[in-house]
Formats: structure tokens, sequence, C-alpha cells
């Protein structure tokens, strides 16, 4: 039992390490891709936009989906579907393939995000905010690792097509831990992936508690999308050189690695939840501020604030769509409609902050933007108490 338990968290960590390198790996080269396809800013935030889109969209068929092929089997095409999309990114600079690509690894993370609140719930229900931690941690060192490395890459290879394709092996890394872990297709394996999977008909949008928790998470999100499309290029433009803006990125990513890990737990042992989320809150609008108004203060101790308050505070509200269901069944209505109107409304970030940038010219115009974005997250903390039950 510990083993299957160890193994299972191993595969679930190198999953969540794919779900953010499809988005973060793509506006380090932004420049790259601008000059090789004639892209103009909106087009490029789109690139962000198409993902997070289609991971709204499949958010609330990720039930069904799981109800009909299998828990197992569905985060196994999960996982297929990125190794195509990533894969396929060699081919980028033929017109179309940046954004099917940016669509299908969108489908890919829905499906596989999806599931793992419930695959928590159900697995190891006694752990909750230690195994959330590790999967947001290792989606967050999945961001920062494609943040980083994908320029140095490009620079290596000479193509910024390599560099992109070359976040494929990972994903195929864990299509295959997953293959053996899980093994999607052995005959007993039906059963028990009923368990997690549930039908579209009772998911709660009655539930005022629910709605708090969605709101949140969709400000959160909002912010979190906006950053990856535009932090890099707006240190770039600033005067950062492209591998300076890939590693003050990867510090912000780093800093949601340790947000991850640590917040959660210390969120589950002390009773001011909501306080710590509010500071959360407060501190990631200070920093959006400083980014926006003197981005040459400090770059690092900010970017680091941000990354640790803003990460942190997703990473417990996270932790919640398990904590305030019932069972795995609960868990997996809860989530899809968080995730659903979480990334639908968040898609818009990237493309609007991109139209901002386009007509006001300005990056101090888009972060104060975000800030009072970001600022709008305190009103729903007030109803995310503990004890809530979310059927």
């Amino acid at each position: 039992m510990r083993r299957r338990r160890i193994l299972l968290l191993s595969a679930i960590a190198l999953v969540a390490f794919n779900l953010r390198t499809a988005l973060t790996s793509v506006p380090t080269v932004v420049v790259d891709i601008q000059q090789a396809t004639g892209m103009n800013d909106i087009a490029v935030g789109a690139l962000t936009t198409l993902p997070v889109v289609a991971m709204g969209a499949f958010a609330l068929a990720v039930p069904a989906i799981a109800r009909r092929l299998g828990r197992s089997q569905t985060v196994w095409l999960a996982m297929a579907l990125l190794v195509i999309a990533m894969a396929s990114r060699l081919v980028g600079d033929v017109p179309g393939v940046l954004a099917a690509s940016a669509l299908l690894a969108g489908i890919g993370i829905a499906l596989a995000a999806g599931l793992v609140p419930a695959i928590i719930r159900e697995e190891v229900p006694d752990s909750v905010g230690m195994a959330t931690g590790l999967w947001t941690a290792s989606m967050f060192a999945g961001a920062t690792v494609g943040a980083a490395l994908t320029v140095p890459i490009a620079e290596l290879t000479g193509s910024w097509t390599v560099a992109l394709a070359v976040w494929a092996i990972p994903a195929a890394l864990a299509w295959l831990l997953w293959t053996v872990v899980e093994r999607p297709y052995r005959p007993d394996d039906g059963p028990r992936d009923e368990q997690g999977s549930v039908s579209m008909r009772a998911l709660p949008w009655r539930d005022a508690n629910a709605w708090a928790l969605t709101a949140y998470l969709t400000l959160n999100s909002v912010v979190f999308y906006s950053a990856i499309a535009w932090l890099a290029p707006s240190y770039d433009d600033r005067g950062w050189s492209p591998i300076e803006g890939g590693v003050l990125f990867g510090l912000f990513s780093v800093a949601q690695i340790v947000a991850a890990l640590l917040l959660p737990p210390l969120a589950q042992r002390i009773s001011a939840r909501r306080t710590l989320l509010a500071a959360t809150v407060l501190v990631s609008t200070a920093a959006l501020v400083l980014i926006g108004v003197a981005p040459t203060v400090l770059p690092v101790a900010v970017l680091m604030a941000f990354g640790l308050s803003h990460s942190g505070g997703f990473t417990i509200a996270i932790a919640m769509l398990s904590e305030y269901s019932r069972d795995a069944a609960s868990s997996a209505r809860l989530t899809a409609m968080a995730f659903s109107v979480t990334f639908l409304v968040a898609a818009l970030g990237p493309l609007l902050t991109g139209v901002v940038l386009q007509w006001s010219g300005s990056w101090l115009v888009v972060y104060l933007l975000l800030a009072i974005v970001c600022v709008a997250q305190l009103p729903p903390i007030i109803r995310l108490r503990r004890g809530i039950t979310i059927a």
C-alpha cells in the first residue's frame, strides 16, 4: 500500500510538471516568434489565451469523459495529447501550428488537471494539503524550467522551434510513468475509476460557497495567466536581455514552488486561514504596483514576493476543492464547476492585457490594471471559512 501510494504521488507529480510548460515556454521566445511569423502583441497573447479557453471549455466535460473512459485512461489520453501538442511545435513557424498546438495542449491540461483533486480526495484523504502542495509545486516547477531553459536551448540549438518542442520529452516521460503505475488498459481498472467519475447533473451552481471559491480562483488565475504571458516580455521591453527576463520569470516560478510546499500545511495548522489568504492578496497587489511603477527597484525581491504570495493563495484555495467535498465524486463536481469558470474567464487575461498594451503602449497601465484585479480577491475570502461541505 505504501509503495502504491509513493508511486501514485510520483506519477501525479510528473504529470503536474507538464501542465504549465506549454504556457510558460512561449513568452520567453516571443520576440523570435514575432520575427518569424509576423504576429502582433494581440496574436501572441492569444497563444496563451487559447489553451486556457480550452481548459475552461473542457473542464465541464472531464467528469463525463472520465465516466466513459475511466479515470486512468483519461489522464493517459491527456498526456498523449500533450506529447503531440508539444512535439508539433518543431514546425511552429508554419502558419497555424502554434495556435493548434496551444489548443491541443489546453485540452490535455484540462483532462489531467480536472481529475487531480478527485484522485487526491480518494487516494490520500488524510494528506490533502501535502498532496495538493506536491501537485502544485510540481506544476510550478515545470513552469519554472520551461521559462528558464527555453531561451538557452534556443540559443544552443539555434532554433526557437526546437526549444519549444523539447518539452515533449518530459510529457512523454509522464505518459510512460502513468502507463506503468496506473496501467490504464488493465481489465480491472474500470470499477475503481468509476468511483472518481461523476455525471454532470448536479454541479453546485446554486451554492454560494462554491461561487466564492470559484470567484477567488478566477481572479487569481486572471492575474497569473496574464503574468506568465507578459512578465518576461515586459522586462525585455524595459531594458533586460531575453535571458535576464527568462531568469527573472524563473525566480518568480521558484518562489511559487516554495509557496506551494509551505503554505498549504501552514494554512491547515493555523486558525486564521482567511487572514493568511488576505495577506497573500495584499502582498501580490503591492508587488504588481511596484513592477509597473518601478521595475528596477529590487526586481528579484519583488518577483519572489509576488510568486510566494500569489501562488500561495492559489494553492491554499486548490486544497479547498478537496477539503470542502464529502468524497471524490463531490470533489470532481466542484472542480468541474470551479475550473470551467476560472479558466474561461482567466483566458481573457492575456488577450485583454495584450489589447491594453497595444492601445496604451504602457506597461504601467497593464500592471496597475492587474493590481486592481488582484485586490478584488479580498471579498470572496470572507466566505472561505473552515467546516464547509459542498455537495
